[in-house]
């Protein structure tokens, strides 16, 4: 073994329905807690990560595997080297304040596709998004954020009535378009 690889191992019988072994189905695993390097990136930017990863041993068929938990160990990993919030913490927030994912996506004007993928470790958002969610933390800036989509949501009826809005036809006006549309000579 490597003097660099650091190696504790226990054995325990794990939960059959969460730890299964993929190669044979049995559920008698131990674990090592294995350092692991890994390439983040590609080109000039590339960066070598390392983690401590539980690698899941089946007793039964030898099978050696990483599991979810040690997939999201390498997420949150690449999320900290970008300086963003891991996906764990994106719920966290979301479910500090109450909300179902629809509705969070609704009150922030986050689109719910995308925090879907945040949440689940897909794909990692931008700077830019990961500093609006560190700000809807603070329960002043969701109360406000709140008041903006009542507001928005308000303005919308009048009189208890919805305000009737005249649906465009494209293909009507692409009709019109291509009816003033005449091909002239380059002379």
């Amino acid at each position: 073994m490597d003097s660099k690889q650091k190696k504790v191992k226990y054995t325990t019988r794990i939960d059959a329905a969460k730890y299964p072994c993929p190669q044979c189905g049995e559920c008698e695993i131990s674990t090592s807690i294995q350092q692991d390097k890994f390439v983040y990136g590609s080109g000039e930017s590339a960066v070598e990560l390392s983690v401590d990863l539980p690698v899941r041993h089946c007793i039964s068929c030898d099978f050696l595997f990483v599991d979810s938990e040690g997939e999201e160990i390498q997420q949150a990993a690449v999320c900290q080297h970008l300086g963003v919030l891991p996906p764990q913490d994106i719920v966290d927030i979301r479910k500090k304040h109450g909300f179902s994912r629809a509705a969070f996506a609704e009150i922030t004007g986050l689109g719910e596709a995308s925090l879907s993928r945040w949440e689940k470790g897909i794909n990692i958002q931008n700077p830019g998004n990961d500093r609006y969610i560190r700000l809807l933390e603070h329960p002043e800036v969701m109360e406000r954020l709140r008041d903006i989509a009542h507001e928005k949501s308000k303005s919308l009826h009048t009189d208890g009535n919805v305000i009737p809005f005249r649906s465009l036809d494209v293909t009507e006006v692409l009709l019109k378009q291509q009816a003033n549309f005449q091909l002239r000579s380059a002379n």
